[in-house]
């Protein structure tokens, strides 16, 4: 396994179990904001996060400090972290928080990989990164709008 990779793979597949096992208990009584939170989990937390840190791997032209892969790992996480407890908690000031440290953390991984390998595959990396970018600022509104 790519040491790159490593971090961002782990808290992926952790996201994903936890989303899993969240899912089997709340079963018996769903409610739309846990609902809402099993989906970020598996596909935000966990997919997406997955396909950064090994794209992100196998795109840069040459390999990135450790420093560089936890100080992203780090902020992508906090940024999940804000995400999750604001909209749980209708904390608007957390959820912003955390939706800027998430937007950070994709800039992040878009300007390492801005020398790497050139082609399909750093376009599509970069049109995730966009779209993650832009379906957070969409969920804020959104979170707003259902009030």
């Amino acid at each position: 396994m790519n040491t790159a990779s490593t971090p961002f793979k782990t808290i992926g597949v952790i996201a994903i179990i936890a989303a899993g096992l969240i899912a089997a208990a709340i079963a018996h009584r769903p409610t739309q904001p846990l609902v809402w939170m099993v989906a970020y989990l598996v596909l935000v937390t966990g997919v997406v996060q997955y396909v950064l840190g090994a794209g992100q791997a196998s795109l840069t032209a040459r390999p990135l400090a450790m420093s560089t892969i936890w100080g992203q790992w780090v902020l992508l996480n906090l940024g999940h972290a804000g995400v999750i407890a604001g909209t749980l908690l209708s904390n608007f000031v957390m959820l912003i928080l955390g939706t800027v440290l998430y937007d950070l953390a994709m800039l992040w991984f878009a300007w390492c990989v801005r020398g790497g390998m050139p082609g399909l595959r750093r376009t599509g990396y970069w049109l995730l990164i966009v779209v993650m970018a832009a379906s957070s600022l969409v969920g804020v509104a959104l979170s707003q709008l259902s009030k």
